[in-house]
């Protein structure tokens, strides 16, 4: 009997050491998750846990339009494991009623997104981002003093 308890609680250990290597193991779907921008930044993408994505853009060009565009729009994304092995993004989004669909080849590292274009295969390497917070506040009524 104290035999069999041994092996289930070796058994029980082991188990909750493999959920534990599991579960901080994120998958690169999960990892792609966040803000991303490039060294400016200015240009990147923010992809969400629902499909969607935010893309911004910094004085692209629009070659159909031939008009440069700055600022931010929304698209979708979708993430796919290929015959290669290797991890996909396409994501599309619309610009001036411009359906644009991109197709990169990604991986995440630390901090590090790297997005190599399917069609050209340019790299693009992105870091992570987070919004800057405005450091400057107002002083209150209460903080104000009075010159007698």
């Amino acid at each position: 009997m104290k035999h069999i308890k041994k092996i289930l609680v070796i058994a029980l250990a082991a188990l909750m050491v493999l959920t534990v290597f599991t579960a901080c193991s994120a998958s690169p779907e999960k990892k792609l998750i966040g803000s991303w921008r490039d060294s400016t930044g200015l240009t990147g993408y923010e992809f969400k846990e629902d499909g969607k994505c935010v893309v911004t853009f910094a004085d692209v060009n629009i070659p159909i339009f031939n008009v440069n565009f700055n600022g931010s729009v929304d698209g979708v994304y979708s993430v796919a494991k290929r015959d290669d092995g290797l991890y996909y993004v396409t994501i599309t989004y619309t610009i001036y009623a411009k359906s644009i669909t991109k197709d990169y080849m990604f991986t995440v590292e630390d901090s590090a997104l790297t997005l190599q274009d399917t069609e050209d295969n340019t790299v693009t390497v992105l870091m992570a981002y987070t919004a800057p917070t405005d450091s400057t506040v107002a002083p209150s009524a209460a903080d104000a003093t009075v010159a007698a």
